[in-house]
Order: C-alpha cells, then sequence, then structure tokens
C-alpha cells in the first residue's frame, strides 16, 4: 500500500512538471563577457542563476545524477549563455575532442525557438572538449544537421565539473522587430557515462510535440534583427597520379586542375537567406560505397555535397511516409550528376569522359517568415559536357551532355498555431536540345505537388494528404524511352492497361498518398496509401524508380520508455501492406515486425521478420510479361554492447529464404568502434554476403515472339569498411576512410520462361541445353580510401588537404577466391588524388 502511495505521488509530480511551462528572465549586459569557459566575468556574478533539471533519459520525470545551472545575458548584438555542469566525479567526466556536428561524450546545449512558433528551433550544443554541434528543428520534421553558424564556444574543467560559455551571433538567429521578445528556450545537459539526458523545462515522452513545449525566455527587449552577409571565396588544387597507358594521349600518368569559386550568404530579410555557389568543386567529400547492382532499378546515393546538404529541409518533400529517403520530388544528386550519354570507341581510338557535370552556378532562397511562411527557391545551372576523343592524334569531341536548368520552388505556410500546414512544390528541368544525340533526353520536365497536414489534441493525431503530378516534352524518340524505361514498361505485351505510342512527343502522369494515425503515448498507428499513375516521371530531378503502383497499409506500435528490472526500454511494432498496379491486379503482399530491446546495461537486440506472399513481377523480364513470384522470408538480427565503453561492438545477421527453394542469402557483420583516448577513435565494420537466387535476369532474345533467359546465381560480397578519427583541437581534425569491396557473380542453369505464370516456380522455366551467348560470370573488386585533414582556423574558414585513392579490378571468372581477389586488388595500379582546398570567409 505504501509503495502504491509512493508511485502515485511520483506521478502526480511529474504530471505537475509536465503542465509547468518554465520562465527565464535575461537582463542586459554594459560590458560583453569574454568567451574563456571561466565564467568569471562580472556579468555572470550579476546574473541570475537557474537549475532545477528534471530528467528525460533513461528515468523520465526523476531527478537528475548531476545537477546542472545555467544563465544568460544580452546586449544590442549576442546572446551570451553560461553553463555550469555540475559533477561530484568530476575525473569521470568524458572530454573526447571530436569533428563539428558529431560531438561525444559530456555535452550541454541550449534550443532556442526565436520565431516564437513552436515549430521552429535552432540548438547550439558542445561537449566538453569543446566541440561544437549545431543544427535547425522543426516540429514534425526533425533535425537539418547541415545548418552550421558562425558562433563562438569555449569550455573549461572545473572543481565542481565543468562549464561553457557561448556567444551566439543575432544575425544567426531568425526573428522579426518587436519591442519585447518571448523566445521558446530549452536547456539540455548530457552525463555520458550515465547516458542520462535531462532538460531544464521537463519534456515529455507521451507527447508528440517537443519545441512546442520548450519554456520560455523573456527580458529581451530593444534589439534589432541582424542581416547576415558572408563571402567565402576558395581556391582548389589537385594532383592526379593514375597508371601510364602507352599509346594513350589521355592516360599520360599525371593530370592537374586549378580552380578558383565563391560560396556566399546574404540576408535578404530578416527571415529569408540567400545562399549561392560559383564554380563550386566537392573534392574533399568521401566518395559513394562501391554497389554492384544487378537488378533494373537505379542505386540512391546519399547527398553528401555541402551546399545542397544545408538547409536540404525545406525541400524535403517524399512521395509518402514509408521511403522517406527516397521517392522524392526533389533529389540534389540529379545535379552535377554522371553525363547521360557516353561515346562508342572505334578502333584506334582513345576517349576521355567527363566524370560528372559541371555545375556552373546555383542559388538558394530560403527561410521562414514570422507569419510562418516557409520558402524555398534553387535554381542551378550545368554546362554542356563533352567527351575527348583522339583518333590518330587529331582532337575531337561528342557531346554527352547538355546545357541544362533545374528549379526547385517550395511554399508552405503553417495556420492555426501549427496544427494545419498548407504547401506546395514545382520543379522544373530544361535542357538545350543541340546535338542530334541529345534527342534521347526530354527537352523540359516539369512536376508539381500540393501537400497538408492537420494534426489534433497537441499533435497526437495527424493526417497527411500529399498529390503528384508530372509532365514531360521531347521528340518521340526520347518519349519512347521514356515509356520503356524500367519505371513503367508500356511494352509489356500483357498489360492490358498500358498502351506503348512510339508517335508521342510528351508524357503526363499523376499520383497521391495519405497517411494519418497517432503519435502519441505507449502505443502508435498509422494507415498509409499511395498511387502513381503510370505516366508518373520524378527522375529529370527527383527520384522515383517505379510508377503504375497503388500501395496500402497499416502499421502499429508499442513503444515502452519507462525502466523496469533489467529494462531500460523496448519497443515492437508490426506492419501489413498490400501493393496493386493500375490494372487492379495484386502484385505484393505481405507483413513485417520488428522489436528492439535495450537492458538497463546498455546492450541492445533487435531483430525483424518480413514475409512477402508469392505475388506478380511486372518488371523481372523487363518489359516481357508478368512472371508469377515465390514468396520469400526474410529476418534479421542484432546484438550491440554498451557504447559508452572504450571497445564497444555490435554484431548483426541476417536471413532470406524463398519459397520453393527459389533463392537464400544469409550475411554477417561486426561493427567495432574502439576509443583509447579522447582524440582517437577507431571503427571497423567487415561485413560479408552470401546469396543464391534462381531466376535472375540474363537477356532478352529479340523476334517474333521473344525469348526471356533467366538463369541460377551465386554471389559472394566481402567488404570492411574502415574509419579513423582524431581530434586534434576541436576546430581540426584528422579522418581516413577505407573501404575494400570484392564481389563475385557466379551464373548458371540457364532457363527461358515458357510459362510465367505456373502455379508452381519449377514449371514456369525451360532448362536450356546450351548457352550459345558470352558467360556472364564477373568478379568487380574495388578499393576506395580518402584522407583529409581539415582546419576551421576562424569561424567559416576552412583549409583541406586530401588524399583520395582507387583501385578498381574487373575480370570475368565468378567463383568466389577472396586471397587472389584481395591480392589482385592491391597489386593494381592506383589512382591517387591530391587535393588542396582553401577558403576564407568575409562576414559583414
Amino acid at each position: 500500500m505504501m509503495k502504491f502511495y509512493y508511485t502515485s505521488l511520483f506521478f502526480f509530480f511529474s504530471l505537475l512538471a509536465f503542465s509547468q511551462t518554465k520562465i527565464y528572465t535575461t537582463s542586459r549586459t554594459q560590458q560583453a563577457p569574454e568567451i574563456d569557459g571561466q565564467l568569471t566575468d562580472d556579468c555572470w556574478q550579476n546574473a541570475g542563476w537557474e537549475s532545477d533539471f528534471v530528467q528525460f533519459e533513461p528515468n523520465q520525470g526523476a531527478a537528475p545524477s548531476q545537477q546542472t545551472q545555467f544563465a544568460i545575458v544580452y546586449d544590442d548584438n549576442n546572446l551570451y549563455i553560461a553553463i555550469k555542469a555540475l559533477d561530484s566525479e568530476p575525473d569521470k567526466i568524458v572530454r573526447r575532442v571530436s569533428r563539428r556536428d558529431v560531438a561525444d561524450g559530456d555535452a550541454v546545449a541550449i534550443v532556442i525557438d526565436s520565431y516564437e512558433d513552436k515549430m521552429t528551433a535552432f540548438a547550439f550544443l558542445v561537449s566538453a572538449a569543446g566541440s561544437k554541434t549545431d543544427w535547425r528543428q522543426t516540429e514534425g520534421n526533425g533535425e537539418d544537421n547541415s545548418w552550421d553558424p558562425i558562433w563562438e564556444v569555449r569550455t573549461s574543467l572545473q572543481p565542481d565539473g565543468w562549464y561553457a560559455e557561448m556567444r551566439i551571433p543575432y544575425s544567426q538567429l531568425r526573428f522579426g522587430k518587436k519591442v519585447r521578445y518571448r523566445w521558446g528556450l530549452e536547456v539540455m545537459r548530457h552525463v555520458y557515462r550515465h547516458q542520462e539526458r535531462s532538460f531544464w523545462q521537463p519534456i515529455d515522452k507521451a507527447s508528440a510535440k517537443f519545441i512546442g513545449d520548450f519554456g520560455t525566455l523573456e527580458g529581451i527587449c530593444n534589439i534589432y534583427p541582424k542581416k547576415d552577409i558572408e563571402i567565402v571565396p576558395f581556391a582548389l588544387s589537385q594532383l592526379t597520379l593514375s597508371e601510364k597507358e602507352t599509346g594513350n594521349p589521355f592516360a599520360t600518368g599525371t593530370r592537374t586542375k586549378a580552380s578558383m569559386g565563391v560560396d556566399g550568404k546574404i540576408s535578404l530579410t530578416n527571415d529569408i537567406t540567400l545562399n549561392f555557389t560559383i564554380n563550386p568543386d566537392f573534392g574533399q567529400v568521401e566518395a559513394d560505397p562501391s554497389v554492384v547492382n544487378l537488378t533494373n532499378f537505379e542505386t540512391y546515393f546519399n547527398e553528401k555535397r555541402p551546399f545542397f546538404v544545408e538547409g536540404s529541409n525545406i525541400y524535403h518533400y517524399p512521395f509518402d511516409l514509408t521511403n522517406n529517403e527516397q521517392n522524392k520530388l526533389f533529389y540534389s544528386r540529379r545535379l552535377g550528376r554522371e553525363p547521360h550519354l557516353n561515346y562508342d570507341t572505334k578502333d584506334g581510338e582513345y576517349v576521355r569522359e567527363p566524370g560528372r557535370t559541371t555545375i556552373l552556378g546555383a542559388v538558394k532562397v530560403s527561410g521562414k517568415t514570422r507569419k510562418g511562411t516557409s520558402i524555398g527557391i534553387l535554381n542551378a545551372v550545368t554546362q554542356k559536357m563533352s567527351s575527348e576523343i583522339d583518333r590518330d592524334g587529331e582532337r575531337l569531341k561528342y557531346a554527352v551532355e547538355p546545357t541544362s536548368n533545374y528549379f526547385v520552388g517550395r511554399l508552405e505556410q503553417d495556420l492555426d498555431s501549427g496544427n494545419l500546414i498548407v504547401g506546395g512544390m514545382i520543379t522544373a528541368t530544361n535542357r538545350k536540345i543541340d546535338e542530334q544525340q541529345f534527342e534521347v533526353l526530354p527537352g523540359s520536365a516539369y512536376t508539381a505537388g500540393m501537400n497538408l497536414t492537420k494534426y489534433w489534441k497537441d499533435k497526437s493525431y495527424f493526417i497527411t494528404a500529399r498529390t503528384f503530378f508530372s509532365h514531360l516534352r521531347g521528340s518521340q524518340e526520347a518519349m519512347v524511352q521514356l515509356q520503356k524505361s524500367s519505371a513503367r514498361y508500356y511494352q509489356r505485351p500483357d498489360a492490358k492497361h498500358l498502351e506503348l505510342d512510339a508517335e508521342r512527343t510528351s508524357l503526363s502522369g499523376f499520383g497521391g498518398s495519405v497517411s494519418g494515425g497517432k503519435v502519441s503515448g505507449h502505443f502508435n498507428v498509422l494507415g498509409f496509401s499511395s498511387w502513381s499513375s503510370p505516366g508518373l516521371e520524378f527522375n529529370d530531378i527527383g527520384f522515383k524508380p517505379n510508377a503504375d503502383m497503388f500501395m496500402n497499409g497499416v502499421w502499429a506500435e508499442w513503444n515502452e520508455w519507462r525502466p523496469g528490472g533489467i529494462v531500460n526500454k523496448y519497443r515492437f511494432n508490426g506492419s501489413l501492406y498490400n501493393i496493386r498496379d493500375f490494372s487492379g491486379t495484386s502484385l505484393v503482399w505481405g507483413n513485417e515486425a520488428y522489436g528492439h530491446i535495450q537492458f538497463t546495461n546498455y546492450y541492445d537486440i533487435a531483430g525483424g521478420l518480413n514475409i512477402n506472399h508469392p505475388g506478380l513481377s511486372n518488371s523481372m523480364l523487363r518489359g516481357g510479361p508478368a512472371i508469377k513470384t515465390p514468396g520469400v522470408i526474410n529476418s534479421w538480427f542484432s546484438v550491440e554492447s554498451d557504447s559508452r565503453k572504450k571497445l564497444s561492438m555490435e554484431y548483426d545477421m541476417s536471413f532470406s529464404h524463398g519459397y520453393e527453394n527459389s533463392r537464400r542469402s544469409i550475411s554477417y557483420g561486426l561493427d567495432i568502434t574502439y576509443k583509447p583516448s579522447d582524440r582517437l577513435a577507431l571503427s571497423l565494420y567487415p561485413q560479408y554476403v552470401k546469396s543464391t537466387g534462381h531466376q535472375q535476369y540474363v537477356r532478352t532474345v529479340s523476334g517474333e515472339n521473344p525469348t526471356y533467359v533467366l538463369s541460377s546465381i551465386n554471389q559472394n560480397i566481402a567488404s570492411v569498411s574502415v574509419r579513423i578519427n582524431y581530434g586534434i583541437t576541436p576546430d581540426m581534425s584528422l579522418q581516413w576512410y577505407a573501404l575494400p569491396y570484392l564481389f563475385s557473380g557466379d551464373y548458371y542453369g540457364f532457363k527461358t520462361v515458357t510459362r510465367p505464370r505456373a502455379d508452381k516456380f519449377n514449371d514456369r522455366f525451360t532448362a536450356m541445353d546450351t548457352y550459345d551467348y558470352d558467360n556472364p560470370d564477373f568478379h568487380f573488386l574495388q578499393f576506395r580510401s580518402n584522407l583529409v585533414y581539415r582546419w576551421e582556423y576562424k569561424p567559416g574558414s576552412v583549409l583541406y588537404l586530401v588524399w583520395s585513392q582507387g583501385r578498381t579490378v574487373q575480370g570475368e571468372d565468378g567463383t568466389f577466391r577472396f586471397k587472389d581477389y584481395v591480392c589482385d586488388l592491391f597489386k593494381a595500379a592506383p589512382q591517387n588524388d591530391f587535393l588542396i582546398k582553401i577558403s576564407y570567409a568575409w562576414i559583414f
């Protein structure tokens, strides 16, 4: 009975704490503090210090293990924050030096809603070692870690803990003109050794809100918004050393490059910022991971280029909620992409092809007004690209990519205190078709979308609806290419709802999605539906690998965050879904379950099961008839040790088994992280995948009655991802990344498709006695590494020193031989790229 009494009392006071909005009243200082982390300035002696933090992780509502105090003062130009992270055991404070935006160890942060809209916030975090992390956050849309404001912070280790002192210029915040301000405010403390996070204003995990539950910062008056102007010119020099090829004038072994450009940021108003780049170069960006794609769909790669990453959240317009990284209206990797075309060399010719399209310039206008209007405009122009050809000493050019202009416009309006959001997005791609070979590309491609989101009961319930439209124009040849593409396959002989029109000069399509449900508390449930007509096409500037589909599904989850027994927290969820094409034919239906448990020793286990039942594929025969597909069971499992330790590991394993023994695969991975000191972090991720499938597409033999050839295939993949990060200072780091990648594909058991809709798997094929074509067996070996020294020698000004190395081997043998492959790869002639890039920021 007494236990019940104290438990009830605890929850009563927890609910009382969550229901009260705290207020901190700041004061103006006449003497700006020196940002040294010591907190000895007069302004801090006279400031009002606030404490009384409440735990968020792991035990919500409990008192924190360590006390935290903070104070805030301001002047005409800056906000100053002092935080005392008091600690009863200061020798246990974890002070790890890391590069920007990957702060590690103990940390404190301040988050400010200067818009006063309870929807948008600016976060400034510093680790005990002085490493900075910053992000913009939008309620419901997560964090934008690409935002890199210019601010100042210093930390110091003290006998009673550690201190942080910040200076945040008003130019890095966004607010309108007022006499008095009431900004949203949150202060956070993270104690690394306990994995404990506490907040000044308590946050309820059951709430769907975060920014909307902030406390209030009062007392700021008679300040004025600052317009920020940053001009950052840069210079770059690059040396490439590669194998010299006898007789090839383009492979002399040495190549140099030098260029200059400018990046800039200008505040057009207090709320709207213009970013631009002229002749950008992203040579310091880490290369994409190696991959072998045997499907008919394009591989998706994440964006890593700073200009396109920063502020990208405003252009994020997903097709539905089931795949937020892909299937979206704007995919910035289309800008500066690999050219669409290539030149087929003839005897006696040598060719040098451009690896990517040059971006002549790009400009972005983005921001959010104090009336809740979010604006995003992006325009980029790419250069006409040509391959250079040497024919017996005569130099020729062959155009492989037309001059192109890309435009994206985004507009969104918050209404009813952010409980109703309406908006839209348009994109346009226009190409200059001034070469005969460019006729295979659309001359223009336009897409548009409209969206609406409505929230109820403190954002606990929501519904989101989106519509999409596309229209492309071009030559008949270009439209035939689009109709025959892997996204739609209009030429399929059994698709009664599709018709290939060789005289078409335009292609239009439509689509949409609706989703909604409950997203607060322990139990959450979502329903979702999406559709895309066969003609819907995003891929000139967006990403959508397939169209002609309806998808419907439901998802539910139970999330428990209250520690009990040996468990810190756990969650389990499951979903059910179905996909049909526009003729109403069912293609896929399946279900999925997932679970995750974290124990009180901070070990984690997770696992999942996915079952796709027997269905139908419209794309496996790549323009041929639909073929029945066996069901498949996929499962995965992982266990992770305590990440707080110097040495931590995560083991993952996955299995796949097809009905009727149509396929099987297994993969193993071990992610090892070792942090021997506060400056050095090492990680190693070896992975091995072995799979066997019996319906691998090989080729189509054309004729009056086309023949579709499939085969069995054994695939083996071995790779090791290696990362070494050394934090020299919070503004200076050294990083090394390497990825050896070994792949082999062994084809056998060739067969033709004779009864694609037969009930039994083996009855759909007829074995081939002989295979009269080139054997498709192959292996692909690749090594990529990147060593980057980065020094931000003054705020916004950066020096890069980069050494990149690549080795590639391709062969016709498909038998996996690990030892031989490793030897072959590291005997291969490397290409080494050495790059120096320096930028200097002028801030006005």
